[in-house]
């Protein structure tokens, strides 16, 4: 599992920081399209922040001793709620239709967002609750990997969307 741990770390990092490379070189032709930009990138940055953190830090408990029963708990906990203040951070009424709208995304893709995260909180509260079904290092693992997944989802929308930009620039 560290060794997973780690790998989701360098891909979460990666993510970020090739994002933060093609949102640099990027421009957008109006504002609109320059907030939707810097929306797409504070998401992304946010979202790669959690992973790396929350990552690294069962490896960090894990190094204490006798700290295996407890560790996975407590960054599974901390991970869970994390993942709910996002959805009240960003959250609003018609959260799905806003961000479509704000973030450029199809309907379709806002649901895919949402559906991974519902997936990763579903998947690590059946591991807190019902850890004879989905053992918790291992819900927690997947938790993260869906998480990344929907960093993926945001990086290839950046991509896309600066590239669009720089062939309407082109004509």
């Amino acid at each position: 599992m560290n060794d997973l741990l780690g790998l989701l770390a360098e891909i979460a990092v990666g993510f970020t920081g090739f994002a933060a490379i093609v949102s640099a070189l990027g421009t957008a032709p109006s504002e609109a399209d320059q907030r939707l930009d810097r929306l797409r990138l504070r998401n992304l940055v946010e979202m790669g922040i959690v992973i790396v953190l929350m990552a690294i830090l069962p490896l960090v408990f894990l190094k204490a001793e006798n700290a295996a029963d407890w560790a996975w708990q407590v960054s599974a906990v901390l991970l869970s709620i994390i993942m709910v203040a996002f959805v009240f951070l960003h959250g609003g009424r018609n959260r799905l239709a806003r961000v479509s709208e704000l973030a450029g995304y199809s309907l379709v893709g806002a649901l895919v967002i949402w559906t991974l995260g519902l997936g990763a909180l579903v998947v690590l509260v059946v591991g807190l609750a019902a850890p004879q079904l989905i053992p918790l290092d291992l819900a927690y693992v997947s938790a993260l990997w869906l998480m990344t997944s929907i960093l993926g989802v945001y990086f290839i929308r950046i991509a896309a969307s600066l590239l669009t930009h720089r062939l309407d620039l082109r004509q």
